[in-house]
């Protein structure tokens, strides 16, 4: 899946705004792309939209491109208000990935509420206000739940994937997540206690504990089901759709789960905004004709080695499932692995 610099550099500023709420705050953000109606062009090209909620708080994050960051709070705040009459809620948050401290001065004079990972929240509505005066250790204690980064690392050494002694920025690189997020993911694997991340030279390398159903029985508790959304849509050219085979569909490719009349398919779900765009997806009603489309909290490319995805991230997706006919073919799906 061909992604522009811009698109890389959004998911990268995405994932250090999950970590930074995560990491400072205790707070598990989870930002997913959204689309607001009649939104202008200039917005559009200006701003990755995502929601989320923060401190039990809906709002939408205003991530700013840095190529095309506005001239002064005059025009700042002439775009905030334009999203604002077309977003349900009234919380925007405006996403940077650096300020300066006039500008920074200038957007808490304007009681503008912004986040700039690393190093400053502040949202005058929710009388928040958090910088960070020095390098923040690393905690010891162990996440409820492995990130999306963490998992898919976990899951890249589940299924045998050359991992070892891999370095941050090579492993960032793989996955095509920020180097950031990276680190925070071996910090999680550490606290855990399933491996270690000492530094060699300038970088960090992870060793891990264990390997196969030693592993798995120490991480199970950790992972989650990948799967941010379902949406019902038609796809007017199947052939050209990136989508990974997922859900049931790719259950049934696995075991002898029977094929359902509903086509599933998974796509990072940071990447649904451009192909919605790029392949004319429409919504359909559920019930009528169309393909079910999953957006994961990580690429389900990133594992996948043909067009299904990776038999791991598809047992927690579908291990919860109400069906019990499913459920017992997730099972079968995990007794089958070769640990």
């Amino acid at each position: 899946m061909l992604e522009t610099v811009d698109e890389r550099w959004a998911e990268r500023l995405r994932h250090a705004a999950e970590g930074y709420a995560r990491d400072a705050f205790g707070v598990e953000l989870t930002l997913e792309p959204i689309q607001l109606s009649a939104l202008p062009y200039y917005i559009a090209d200006r701003y990755c939209l995502w929601r989320g909620e923060m401190l039990g708080r809906d709002c939408l994050f205003m991530e700013v491109r840095p190529a095309e960051s506005p001239e002064g709070p005059g025009e700042l705040a002439r775009h905030r208000e334009v999203v604002l009459k077309r977003w349900p809620g009234n919380l925007v948050i405006l996403l940077f990935e650096t300020l300066t401290p006039r500008r920074r001065k200038r957007l808490i004079a304007d009681r503008f509420a912004f986040m700039v990972p690393g190093a400053q929240l502040f949202i005058p509505e929710l009388l928040l206000e958090f910088r960070e005066r020095s390098a923040k250790a690393p905690t010891s204690r162990a996440p409820e739940r492995f990130s999306p980064t963490a998992q898919l690392v976990t899951i890249a050494v589940l299924l045998r994937q050359e991992i070892e002694g891999a370095n941050a920025t090579t492993l960032a690189r793989r996955f095509g997540v920020a180097v950031m997020s990276m680190g925070r993911a071996f910090d999680e694997l550490q606290a855990a206690g399933v491996a270690d991340a000492g530094r060699v030279g300038r970088d960090r390398a992870l060793h891990m504990k264990a390997e196969g159903r030693a592993l798995w029985r120490e991480v199970e508790r950790y992972l989650q089901s990948p799967v941010r959304n379902v949406r019902r849509v038609a796809i007017p050219y199947p052939e050209r759709f990136p989508g990974l085979v997922a859900g049931e569909s790719a259950l049934a490719l696995y075991t002898a789960l029977a094929s359902p009349r509903t086509q599933t398919l998974a796509v990072a779900g940071a990447d649904w905004n451009r192909l919605v765009r790029e392949h004319g997806l429409r919504d359909v009603e559920p019930g009528d004709d169309g393909d079910d489309v999953q957006t994961w909290t990580y690429d389900p490319a990133a594992l996948a080695d043909r067009n299904v995805v990776d038999r791991l991230s598809l047992y927690l997706s579908v291990r919860d499932h109400a069906d019990e006919r499913v459920a017992q073919a997730a099972e079968q799906l995990l007794e089958s692995l070769p640990w």
